[in-house]
């Protein structure tokens, strides 16, 4: 990822005075900032070289994010070692008082520390909070505790629904004025926003602009390692206010280990609280403290004790192409849903199912949401629908009476299950990729399959992820992340950690008017914030390349800005749609 062509302004407390919000720790050190700001004539590089030549490496490291990021430690032991003038230094030795003395922490602590520093300095005093006030904690729900807490396994509704009330009394107690919730993947935060909009209302729920926030897992993800200056202003809002945790069981063992030392660390140093909202039950790591489940008194009538809708799980014998799948899927009536791994296969699929609804990231957040209002129009009128995904459609859209999903790790046909009411077609297809990072996750399903196991069953579940644990060699991959944070490599980690790292590119499509004015500004300004991603669908770095090459896009480096006509309905999918259908007539 490139950084920024021209700095960010100079967001630190300049004027002396700290951001309230700030965390203790933190603040000798945001005034310290403001002294060696005022000293470098507001210039950040010259600064952050004040910095490390008074021996304070860790201001300077965190001073050195507003040139672009916090970059890994190579790279910035090279932009810190050029000289200062003699007489910056001697003025700095002379006026500024002591510098604060340097804080005892582990090496993670440190590697969060420098972060949440850098957060904080970029984010700057009198920063705006919501635009209307956080709701108020229902009487008599307790608060949660400090550090990681984890609920027992709950359906969405009744999680979320718990969890937002604990935290609101946590967020109450501690004069918080929001709080935020990231959700498993798109579906579900969309299937949330609804949820939790009909209970508190629009304007109190949505995006960083909101009270009660709702993010995806990977964005939270991603601003846990937040390296560049675009992503680590949004990670200093994250840490204010209690941060929950919806699909934490769907992180493989490995990134589950990371994901929690990050959340460990945070929370031991800046008295951050988390919680997880699990949907299936599995052994959680040891630094998640189990919490009771709710009073039944406290979850809503309908749901409690409510029975999982029927389905019964078919496995075919033998493997099928995408061809033969296609006509047994056309062969049943009513609802059904079809979900792939990837988006090429998702969209060679619809190509080969007139009719159907193609639910990818093909599409832009903003586009899909648009689809699934489509399908849910069209079901209030009792038309059937038919859906090829990538992703779980949102629970508003019903139950579907036929389910295909490729062979993948448990979790995912758990999940598939809840929205399954007749039968769930567990599939194999020969033209169609199993990823790579699923491995032995889909042997051992299918060994847990064929031994007759119920995949919605809690003990099912619990035993899938012991033998996972047992049988990954995560402590590799974590070792060597680990090594990243203790070398304070903050580039090099938060390009591992990114869902999909070297995999996707994003791609800004003008699918509306907002979204050719965000392009504009993109253009211009070559920097973007998480939330402009609402209008960006993805394409893997071959696709992006061809895409620029035939004067489709315009290439940012990081990213792509669409400059082709955007399809309407299956958006940058549409040419391998189009290539399905002739090869279907061919």
């Amino acid at each position: 990822m490139s950084r920024p062509s021209r700095p960010a302004p100079w967001l630190g407390p300049e004027d002396g005075r700290v951001d309230p919000s700030a965390p203790g720790v933190l603040r000798p050190l945001l005034e310290r900032a403001a002294g060696l700001a005022t000293l470098a004539e507001g210039e950040a590089l010259p600064a952050a070289r004040l910095a490390a030549q008074l021996g304070e490496a860790d201001l300077a490291r965190a001073l050195l994010a507003r040139s672009g990021g916090l970059l890994d430690s190579a790279e910035a032991a090279r932009l810190l070692a050029e000289p200062l003038p003699a007489a910056l230094l001697r003025a700095a030795r002379n006026d500024l008082p002591p510098a604060p003395p340097a804080l005892a922490l582990a090496p993670g602590e440190r590697e969060m520390f420098v972060r949440g520093l850098a957060a904080w300095l970029l984010r700057g005093a009198g920063t705006g909070g919501p635009r209307v006030a956080l709701p108020p904690a229902p009487a008599g729900v307790p608060p949660l505790p400090a550090g990681l807490s984890v609920l027992p396994a709950l359906p969405a509704p009744e999680r979320w629904r718990w969890g937002i009330e604990r935290a609101l009394a946590s967020a109450q107690e501690q004069g918080q004025d929001h709080l935020t919730l990231a959700c498993a993947s798109w579906s579900t935060q969309q299937e949330a926003l609804r949820s939790l909009r009909e209970r508190y209302g629009a304007e109190a729920v949505g995006d960083e602009d909101s009270p009660i926030t709702v993010l995806t897992l990977e964005d939270a993800v991603r601003l846990l390692s937040a390296a560049w200056t675009w992503d680590l202003p949004r990670f200093a809002r994250l840490l204010s206010g209690p941060l929950l945790l919806d699909g934490l069981h769907t992180l493989v063992p490995d990134l589950l280990g990371v994901v929690t030392d990050l959340l460990a660390d945070a929370s031991r140093v800046f008295g951050w609280t988390v919680l997880g909202l699990p949907g299936v039950g599995r052994d959680w790591p040891a630094a998640f403290q189990p919490l009771p489940a709710p009073p039944t008194s406290a979850l809503p009538s309908a749901s409690a004790g409510t029975p999982g809708q029927p389905c019964q799980v078919v496995c075919p014998p033998q493997p099928r192409d995408l061809h033969a799948l296609a006509r047994a899927v056309a062969a049943q009536p009513g609802d059904r849903l079809v979900m792939l791994p990837s988006r090429a296969s998702a969209a060679r699929l619809a190509g080969l199912l007139p009719g159907s609804t193609l639910l990818s990231s093909s599409l832009c957040p903003v586009h899909l949401a648009a689809q699934v209002e489509a399908l849910s129009e069209r079901r209030r009128r009792g038309e059937p629908v038919l859906v090829v995904a990538t992703t779980l459609p949102p629970p508003l859209l019903g139950t579907f009476g036929h389910l295909w999903h490729l062979l993948a790790p448990l979790p995912h046909l758990a999940e598939a299950l809840s929205l399954c009411q007749g039968t769930l077609h567990v599939v194999s297809l020969l033209d169609v990729a199993t990823p790579v990072a699923w491995g032995e996750q889909v042997e051992l399903t299918r060994a847990l399959l064929a031994a007759g196991r119920p995949l919605g069953d809690p003990a099912t579940q619990r035993d899938y992820y012991r033998q996972v644990a047992e049988r990954r060699g995560q402590a590799l991959r974590q070792s060597g992340l680990a090594h990243e944070r203790q070398a304070l490599n903050y580039a090099t980690l938060a390009s591992e950690l990114v869902p999909r790292p070297g995999t996707s590119v994003p791609v800004f499509v003008p699918y509306d008017e907002a979204a050719r004015q965000l392009i504009a500004e993109l253009h211009e300004a070559r920097v973007f914030a998480g939330p402009a991603l609402r209008y960006a669908a993805w394409l893997t770095p071959s696709e992006a390349a061809r895409a620029v090459r035939r004067g489709q896009a315009e290439s940012l480096g990081w990213a792509l800005l669409w400059r082709a006509p955007y399809d309407p309905q299956y958006g940058l999918a549409s040419e391998l749609v189009a290539q399905a259908r002739l090869s279907e007539q061919g």
